[in-house]
């Protein structure tokens, strides 16, 4: 099933599991949001065209994120007269997971069972190599009984490097040379 609707000035299709970015809706992350202008409703073979919306269709979604887009550099310029004026600007955005499309009358899924407090949830691969490395190392199986036991005491910070002593060992080290005069000596 699908829907188009209508936020922010501008027209999404949306599909169930489905996330998208919409211009900032108010809302924490984990809330949810019920988008209540269906311009168009598709199940298959059937399709419901609103004049201008869906009587009674809505479609319910949870906030996954509040964020900013990438930075869009303005610059205005004028020839001839030294004019000009940089300026950039991040647009504010929520991204958005479709967890149901409801027409007329329909009732919302019941949601699934979250996990007890004392539980954690099960680890999510996400976007990004250093993120994607982080959520493998929380799945991994410790190695060793250490990991099994309450946190264990912060290691001892590392001595503070004397400024001297520093100093003492650059001096001692060989100057770096470039390719070329490495080359032409040996």
């Amino acid at each position: 099933m699908y829907a188009l609707v209508r936020t922010g000035g501008k027209q999404y299709r949306v599909e169930e599991g489905k996330s998208l970015r919409v211009d900032q809706l108010l809302g924490a992350p984990g809330s949810t949001v019920e988008l209540g202008e269906v311009l168009v409703m598709g199940d298959g073979d059937n399709l419901t065209v609103g004049t201008p919306l869906v009587e009674g269709a809505r479609v319910l979604a949870t906030v996954a994120e509040q964020g900013r887009a990438r930075k869009v550099v303005v610059f205005r310029y004028k020839a001839k007269t030294r004019s000009r004026k940089k300026t950039g600007h991040r647009q504010h955005y929520t991204r958005l997971v479709v967890e149901d499309i409801l027409a007329a009358g329909q009732e919302p899924k019941p949601k699934r069972a979250m996990p007890a407090a004392g539980e954690e949830p099960a680890a999510v691969a996400t976007k990004g190599r250093r993120r994607r490395v982080k959520a493998d190392a929380q799945t991994a199986a410790p190695d060793t009984d250490a990991a099994l036991e309450p946190e264990a005491a912060p290691p001892a910070e590392a001595p503070a490097v004397v400024p001297e002593a520093d100093e003492a060992a650059s001096a001692e080290a060989p100057a770096k040379r470039s390719r070329r005069k490495k080359e032409e000596t040996e």
